[in-house]
């Protein structure tokens, strides 16, 4: 996952204190809720981030909508695009995890391309699946790319019922 708009470049903030716009932050919440409710409810996620602040801030507004038992890691390695060593860490995790990685472009779609052949873009918020049989694989196949609005819009929120008088 990419994380959300951040706020513009400027020479009066590094790029790594760069934080997420209100709209950034809200598109992020709505696109985790999606993640957690759909597509990974009732599996063990791991969230594994850039410690770039706009990352984490997108990190953490994923983990509050797949609860609080599940920690943000921060991975130094995400940040440098160091696939190799990220590949060697994601090794040591058990087969059945999902592994949620929030990071940048153009590594995210460079990633894409090497593990799975898929040539795509992240946008802000967007988010793609690999699918890979075994941790230890360096090669896997893409099962799904989607867009913040995509993912917010996969399991809206249930609409309070009314009561109706008899």
């Amino acid at each position: 996952m990419r994380h959300g708009k951040a706020e513009p470049r400027s020479d009066a903030k590094p790029d790594f204190e760069r934080e997420l716009t209100s709209v950034g932050r809200k598109k992020v919440k709505q696109a985790a809720q999606g993640l957690a409710r759909c597509l990974y409810n009732d599996r063990n996620v791991q969230i594994w981030s850039s410690p770039v602040k706009r990352a984490l801030q997108t990190a953490e507004l994923v983990r509050n909508e797949f609860g609080k038992k599940n920690q943000v890691q921060i991975m130094d390695v995400i940040a440098a695009g160091n696939l190799a060593d990220l590949q060697q860490e994601w090794a040591k995790l058990p087969d059945t995890d999902v592994l949620v990685v929030i990071g940048h472009e153009p590594m995210l779609g460079e990633w894409t391309e090497k593990l799975s052949g898929a040539v795509i873009s992240f946008r802000p918020a967007s988010a793609a699946a690999i699918l890979l049989e075994t941790p230890e694989e360096s090669a896997g196949s893409m099962t799904w790319f989607m867009r913040a609005g995509v993912l917010a819009r996969l399991c809206p929120p249930a609409a309070p019922q009314r009561r109706q008088r008899v």
